[in-house]
């Protein structure tokens, strides 16, 4: 008999002992995550997927045309320039 209160009275004092449970639950989801435990819950959203643009295409710019200059026709007649 003795045995058996003295392991019922052990039984309860570690039962007394054990009042201070910390249980923690967390969850995945799909735009947040969290935990919550006996401190309170803490939620963090999750970032968003960042695409990367496509690379820029080349651009090729074809130079400005240049005036063409059409020169009458000169000719020298006894050291005298003369053009019509």
């Amino acid at each position: 008999m003795k045995t058996l209160v003295m392991s019922f009275g052990s039984a309860l004092l570690a039962m007394a002992a054990a009042t201070d449970v910390e249980a923690v639950t967390c969850a995945n989801g799909v735009y947040r995550a969290g935990c919550a435990g006996p401190n309170g819950a803490v939620v963090a959203r999750k970032p968003v997927a960042v695409v990367a643009p496509p690379p820029p295409k080349a651009v090729v710019v074809a130079p400005a045309p240049r005036p063409v200059v059409v020169a009458p026709a000169c000719r020298y007649v006894n050291g005298v320039r003369v053009c019509r």
